[in-house]
């Protein structure tokens, strides 16, 4: 993979602007999101824009993209320009919290900043990207989304695995319940340190599906799953 741009099987992303590379997480989410009945989608904090491209790829929807960041930003709009769908793509330089439409959501999806109250490396600019203290508490985003969701809508997002807890809480706080939760591992002899969830705006909602995703095989070397494979095989260039 070149590190200013990464090649899919439908399009391509541009990434020599934002500090959050394309990656697995972001892959993850596009892939496993339900789209159906998707008629129109909010992607909070773009970056690339990935996600929404993956989703335009797998629905018919209108998709909103929001970012913040004045390099994503003009990163995603690059892509967006350059895709099949940009038609069907809109792209909002603003914070979530700022963010007003007439339009509410049937799907929103995001993969939202993943560290809270330090940063971890070197790369300021990368650090703050990923920073969920520093951009986007996931209180405002819960409520951002809680806000721009019909009723029965869904939010999906990827968080890292120790984050189930707090996340639905503040969820529930906002009357949004569980309905998907998948835990993922790069290995089965390894914990999980990611978490897909997808919450449904409805209250009433008592019955949730919980199950795993396991990368990679446990054999020597970089053997993907089959589970893995099926689940981005119309993405990935090697599937």
């Amino acid at each position: 993979m070149s590190n200013t741009h990464f090649n899919f099987k439908q399009f391509s992303v541009q990434q020599n602007l934002c500090s959050m590379k394309v990656g697995t997480d972001g892959v993850l989410l596009g892939a496993w999101t339900n789209t159906d009945n998707a008629n129109n989608i909010l992607d909070i904090g773009t970056g690339t824009g990935l996600i929404a491209l993956m989703l335009a790829q797998r629905s018919n929807a209108n998709i909103t993209a929001v970012d913040a960041e004045a390099n994503a930003y003009q990163q995603a709009k690059i892509n967006f320009d350059a895709s099949p769908w940009t038609n069907r793509l809109q792209l909002v330089h603003s914070k979530i919290q700022d963010f007003h439409s007439d339009q509410l959501f049937d799907l929103i999806v995001s993969n939202p900043p993943y560290f809270s109250g330090y940063y971890s490396s070197e790369n300021l600019s990368r650090d703050i990207a990923r920073s969920a203290d520093a951009l986007l508490p996931y209180d405002e985003l819960i409520s951002s989304a809680k806000n721009s969701l019909i009723a029965n809508g869904r939010l999906s997002l990827i968080l890292p695995a120790d984050q189930q807890e707090k996340i639905t809480a503040i969820a529930n706080q906002n009357e949004l319940a569980l309905s998907r939760l998948t835990f993922v591992k790069t290995k089965n002899t390894k914990e999980a340190k990611r978490i897909l969830l997808e919450f449904v705006n409805n209250s009433n909602q008592v019955n949730s599906i919980i199950d795993e995703l396991i990368i990679q095989s446990d054999d020597n070397g970089r053997v993907y799953t089959q589970e893995y494979i099926n689940l981005t095989k119309d993405f990935y260039l090697a599937f």
